[in-house]
């Protein structure tokens, strides 16, 4: 009797084991789809949108400041009467905290059908004026541009400079990371984008009928994927600091108004249905890696000329080019029909970076 019951007790204790060890293991596979299924969460997608039209930028040569593109638009639109300058005059209050950058260009896009030229130049010259004319450490700016090759350099301004891929995902995380440490009113922030834009139907939140993107990278070789308007306005919803710049270089810039804020400068290089053009045979090489790189007309007198050159300084004596004055001097300069810069500013006075 004895013996049968020690037989009953280790054979309970046998299935008892063997319960434990499935269970621990069905747990075990539970576990791991959950993290799965954070990490699938954690993974920025793009919004689904029907009806995406690519508006490309229109190439032109350096000598043609004239050219006569034909951008589609609807009938009436972008014949608003024209604004004044844009800068008062009066400097605004100036930056005491730190100050952060997001700097996209894409002139090499995946494939060949949609590249401009062969490296952007618009990026390189942004982020040189940021280090160079207004104190933004290397540490603080995600730079983002064409196939996200790092060539090597000759320019003390890009030495040990990474140049990331400008993808959805990568792009969403610079603006996270950056509205993470840009927490403070006194803080800066400066948001650029040269490259092509689009315009759909997509499901970003804004009441828009129809939206605007702008075109970036896939993760794959071939692909594009799009930041649709309604959806960078919730990215910048709840940053810290009010002292925010923009600078759209692309086609359908107009649109961009829905990131407008307190505090907030908006610069545009085209209408909301007009297309921007682009010098995709310049021949300067930003950043002495061998290979000449391409600008954007807007961004030519904008950057290049407005900021790096001083051009566009109506107060010589202080040395210094507000986002306002930039924005003048690229809106008087660029003669070309149907490409009208417009700049939404809710800055007081002028915004000096």
């Amino acid at each position: 009797m004895k013996r049968k019951f020690s037989i009953l007790i280790v054979s309970a204790v046998i299935v008892g084991l063997t319960l434990s060890l499935v269970g621990m293991a069905l747990a075990s596979q539970v576990a791991s789809a959950e993290k799965n299924q954070n990490l699938d969460r954690q993974v920025p997608k793009p919004i689904p949108a029907t009806d995406v039209k690519i508006v490309k930028k229109i190439p032109l040569l350096p000598t043609d400041g004239n050219a006569k593109g034909k951008p589609s638009r609807p009938s009436g639109q972008d014949k608003k009467k024209e604004k004044g300058p844009a800068a008062t005059g009066e400097l605004g209050a100036t930056s005491t905290g730190a100050k952060y950058a997001v700097v996209i260009g894409i002139c090499d896009y995946p494939g060949t059908k949609n590249d401009i030229c062969t490296s952007d130049g618009d990026s390189l010259h942004m982020y040189k004026a940021l280090i160079e004319l207004y104190g933004y450490e290397k540490a603080n700016i995600h730079l983002l541009k064409d196939m996200g090759i790092t060539p090597a350099t000759t320019t003390d301004v890009f030495a040990g400079v990474t140049y990331g891929l400008p993808t959805y995902t990568n792009i969403k995380n610079a603006v996270m990371d950056i509205k993470n440490k840009a927490t403070s009113t006194n803080d800066e922030v400066v948001f650029f984008f040269s490259g092509h834009g689009a315009s759909g139907i997509a499901s970003d939140g804004d009441k828009e009928r129809i939206d605007e993107a702008i075109v970036v990278h896939n993760a794959s070789s071939t692909d594009l994927d799009y930041i649709w308007d309604g959806e960078l306005r919730d990215w910048f919803n709840g940053f810290g600091t009010t002292r925010i710049a923009f600078v759209f270089d692309t086609c359908l810039a107009g649109g961009w108004n829905d990131l407008a804020d307190e505090g907030r400068v908006i610069s545009m290089a085209t209408g909301e249905y007009q297309s921007a053009y682009v010098y995709s045979t310049a021949g300067e090489d930003v950043d002495g890696d061998g290979t000449a790189d391409g600008e954007g007309v807007f961004s030519h007198y904008f950057v290049n000329e407005g900021m790096l050159q001083g051009l566009a300084d109506t107060n010589p004596e202080d040395f210094k080019v507000t986002v306002e004055e930039a924005f003048d001097y690229a809106k008087e300069k660029i003669t070309i029909p149907r490409q009208k810069p417009v700049i939404s500013d809710n800055f007081p006075n002028d915004l000096l970076l």
